[in-house]
């Protein structure tokens, strides 16, 4: 069922994220918020890929801002 669910696309999120930037960031905020419930029920393994997921979406705007300036 839960594979099934998600094979269909959001029609919510693709409304929201107009780029690669704009879903950066929206990976970031959600995989932060997601990675501290893992912390709060001590599922450490998924609080670990969901701290590098976010972390790699920071990543990815830092780099973009970066090359903005050049």
């Amino acid at each position: 069922m839960l594979a099934k669910a998600a094979d269909k696309h959001d029609p919510d999120v693709e409304v929201t994220v107009e780029d690669a930037d704009a879903a950066a960031a929206l990976i970031a905020e959600v995989t932060a918020s997601l990675s501290q419930l893992a912390q709060r029920h001590n599922l450490d393994m998924l609080d670990y890929l969901l701290r590098m997921a976010s972390l790699e979406a920071e990543e990815h705007l830092r780099l973009r801002s970066r090359r903005r300036l050049c």
